[in-house]
Order: structure tokens, then C-alpha cells, then sequence
């Protein structure tokens, strides 16, 4: 059980998909309160009933989006464990319950009770614990799917040329070296910032240029990878991959240079690197 718990957790919802599931997880709120009638629902009438059981499902996708989409990208770090995650789930439960039980006290007019505040957050860590669960499922099918269909891909054939020329989109650069020597390179401005390695020795060339052009150049190199807007790396060179999708970074074997990667590139270069 405790190595279940300490293992690294990633998030497969992004995007749109991840808003849908907020959406999914307030409506089922509004339907689990309006259909089966919990806490003497049943005493109201059929449209007050309707519309405060809107108002939890509204409240819910409310406090979802602000975890979510506010705290939790500042939250998570790269030691981020599926442990780590059901304690964060369960906070952003009991903060749906505060926010719930207040709710209450609005619409009711009732005075503040500590122990109802308590019972109201416990109340919606077992509610929430349904859908949190079948998400915890879905996730794990689709990696779990992800994962067979990469495995059926052969092995894509690693190509090199024996030299390339690196202008940068600039022509006056003829910046010339065997690919495979060739560890990363980073843009500034406008210019691009070349770091090779030979006899375990780094050299570092910055020429003037666009870091999109020399992507371009280096294109029958299959090993390149565009891991962010200011970074292109061998892969062949990355050491370690820390991080989830938010902020994930590589690791460097030649120096221990942290190179960070884009979000919308972590999934693509999560998949190259497991093709090493």
C-alpha cells in the first residue's frame, strides 16, 4: 500500500477534457442532491429543491475551477505522489463542503455552528469520494491505453547526419558540427546560444539567428526535440525527467543543466524519450 502511495501521479486531464470533468463533477452534485433527496431535500417543494441543489453543483464546479486552475499549478511540484494527490483531493472536498455549509446559511438563514461546518466537510468528502474515484479509474485506463498503444509502435529509426550546417535563418552564420556533439541549444532574443561536447569538454557558440530556423536545420536529426519556446535538446543527453505535465524539466547527464519543457510538449517528449 505505501509503495502505491509514494509513486509519481500526473494529471491525464488538460485542456478542455480537464474543464469537462470540473463540469461532470458539479452536475453530478446538483443530480446526486436533486434525484435522490438527501438531509430532508424531500421537505421542499419540487423547484426549491431544484434550484438549491443547483446552487451546491454550481458552488462545486466554482471551488473545483479556483483549485484547479489558481492554487493547484503553484502547488504541485515534481514529487508529486498519487499519495499526495488523494490528500489534496480530499482538502478541495472539505473546502467544497465549507463552502456548501455556508451556503446553507444563506439560503436558510441559519447561525454559524462549528460542528455543522465539520459535518458539512465530512459530508462532502464521502459524496465527493464517488466521482473522485471512477476519475481515479478513468485516468488509469487511459494511461494504461496510452501505454499499450505506444509499446505497439516500433521503434522509430534514429537518423544522423555525419555534419550539419547551423545558420539560424541568418547568413552569415555557418556554424558547422557533427550532430551527435551537439547537447542543446537556447535563444535569447535574437540569437541562438549552441552548446557542444567533445572529449568531455562543453563549448558554448551563440550566433544571431531564430531558434525556429535552426529547429528547421537540425530536422534529419531525429533526436532533436523542440521542448520549449527557448530549448532544443538531444535526447540522447537527457539524464533524468522530473516534474508532471505542469513542470516538467530535463535533466542533463553531461552537466546537470535542468532544461524546462512546455506544457503543451510535455506529452511529445515524454513519448520520444521513452523510445530510447
Amino acid at each position: 500500500m505505501t509503495g502505491f502511495l509514494s509513486k509519481p501521479y500526473r494529471d491525464s486531464d488538460k485542456g478542455k477534457g480537464k474543464f469537462f470533468s470540473l463540469v461532470v463533477f458539479g452536475l453530478f452534485i446538483f443530480l446526486f442532491l436533486f434525484l435522490f433527496k438527501p438531509f430532508g431535500f424531500y421537505q421542499l417543494e419540487t423547484v426549491r429543491q431544484f434550484l438549491i441543489a443547483l446552487g451546491f453543483g454550481l458552488i462545486t464546479f466554482f471551488v473545483l475551477v479556483v483549485f484547479k486552475y489558481l492554487i493547484e499549478p503553484v502547488v504541485i511540484g515534481e514529487n508529486w505522489t498519487v499519495g499526495k494527490n488523494i490528500l489534496w483531493d480530499i482538502l478541495i472536498a472539505s473546502s467544497i463542503g465549507a463552502a456548501n455549509y455556508f451556503y446553507i446559511c444563506i439560503i436558510f438563514e441559519m447561525r454559524f455552528n462549528f460542528l455543522y461546518l465539520l459535518y458539512s466537510m465530512w459530508t462532502a468528502i464521502l459524496v465527493g469520494s464517488i466521482p473522485v474515484t471512477i476519475s481515479y479509474f478513468i485516468n488509469y485506463n487511459r494511461r494504461y491505453k496510452n501505454a499499450l498503444k505506444e509499446a505497439a509502435i516500433t521503434d522509430e529509426m534514429f537518423t544522423w547526419e555525419d555534419e550539419v550546417t547551423i545558420t539560424a535563418g541568418y547568413s552569415r552564420n555557418h556554424f558547422k558540427a557533427n550532430p551527435r556533439n551537439i547537447i542543446y541549444l537556447c535563444s535569447n532574443d535574437n540569437y541562438v546560444t549552441i552548446v557542444t561536447i567533445r572529449d568531455n569538454v562543453q563549448n558554448k557558440t551563440t550566433i544571431r539567428g531564430t531558434l525556429k530556423s535552426a529547429d528547421e536545420e537540425l530536422r534529419k536529426n531525429s533526436r532533436f526535440v523542440r521542448c520549449h519556446k527557448c530549448y532544443i535538446v538531444n535526447l540522447d543527453y537527457v539524464e533524468k525527467v522530473t516534474g508532471n505535465n505542469q513542470n516538467m524539466k530535463l535533466r542533463l547527464s553531461s552537466s546537470g543543466t535542468e532544461i524546462p519543457v512546455a506544457r503543451s510538449r510535455a506529452d511529445d517528449v515524454a513519448r520520444r524519450i521513452g523510445k530510447r
